[in-house]
């Protein structure tokens, strides 16, 4: 089943799933904390569609795509016969689960294994993440999707993963990703000590890990080094960040920053 190429509201993305036809990941495959994996999911595909303008013919790219949070609301979203999904991942076992039951039903849905090396998620992966190209054509992509990916990589990382999202890009394309963003309003938030993740309102650095002891767990990056690691990738905000509550647990749409880029100039070189 598709969907209008219309916004819609986060009732009619609730119909639109009811028509999803697919098992569930089993729970060992998946970790959503303390939220429920379709009602996430569900709420991310409004966020595409909301803020993104995903549309039910394209093609997206689904980075860090897990055990199909996103994927699975998509098989109801999008047109089969135009639309496409390309999903990659580091954890083997959720792509072999989303394989086997979602690509094997559905043709334009395809999931790739990737051994990138992460200290927390995959330290013994063979591949560095900074030679890494996304298993995509250059210019194939109408929406690229990392959510609660960047909240795990450090700055070098994120750099040379923006520079393969508008590599990957249509000229009219959108990426829509979430983050922590550190400026000064969100460090006077942080000052209120009620953040569930320890980051230092006062911390000078331009990028700071929430749990010391375990990197990668969670990483907040200042939001002018971000935009002009954007912008020097050929990037810019499509609107203005959407703020979360990851601060102070206080308004914000959602637990994590919302960002949507749209490329603006050349693709920066080297980035294949």
């Amino acid at each position: 089943m598709s969907a209008a190429a219309r916004t819609l509201t986060r009732q009619e993305i609730a119909a639109v799933c009811e028509g999803i036809d697919l098992p569930r990941p089993p729970a060992g495959l998946h970790d959503v904390g303390d939220g429920d994996f379709d009602a996430i999911g569900q709420e991310f595909l409004w966020n595409l569609v909301q803020h993104a303008g995903l549309q039910p013919g394209h093609r997206v790219l689904d980075i860090g795509c897990g055990v199909g949070r996103l994927a699975l609301p998509l098989t109801a979203f999008l047109d089969p016969a135009r639309g496409r999904y390309a999903g990659f991942d580091v954890a083997a076992g959720a792509i072999r689960w989303c394989q086997r039951e979602i690509a094997g039903r559905l043709p334009s849905f395809s999931f790739h294994a990737v051994d990138l090396r992460h200290p927390l998620y995959n330290p013994s992966g063979a591949i560095d993440p900074l030679s890494f190209v996304f298993p995509v054509e250059e210019g194939s992509i109408d929406l690229a999707a990392a959510i609660s990916v960047f909240t795990h990589l450090t700055p070098d990382v994120m750099v040379h993963y923006l520079r393969q999202v508008r590599r990957c890009l249509a000229p009219d394309g959108n990426f829509f990703c979430t983050a922590f963003f550190l400026d000064a309003q969100t460090r006077q938030r942080l000052r209120a000590g009620k953040c569930r993740i320890p980051f230092r309102a006062d911390e000078p650095r331009f990028w700071q890990e929430g749990h010391m002891q375990y990197p990668g767990a969670a990483i907040a990056i200042d939001l002018d080094l971000f935009l002009k690691a954007a912008a020097q990738a050929g990037l810019g905000l499509a609107r203005p960040v959407i703020r979360g509550h990851w601060p102070d647990d206080a308004g914000g749409e959602g637990f994590q920053d919302m960002c949507v880029l749209k490329p603006h100039g050349p693709a920066a070189g080297g980035q294949r």
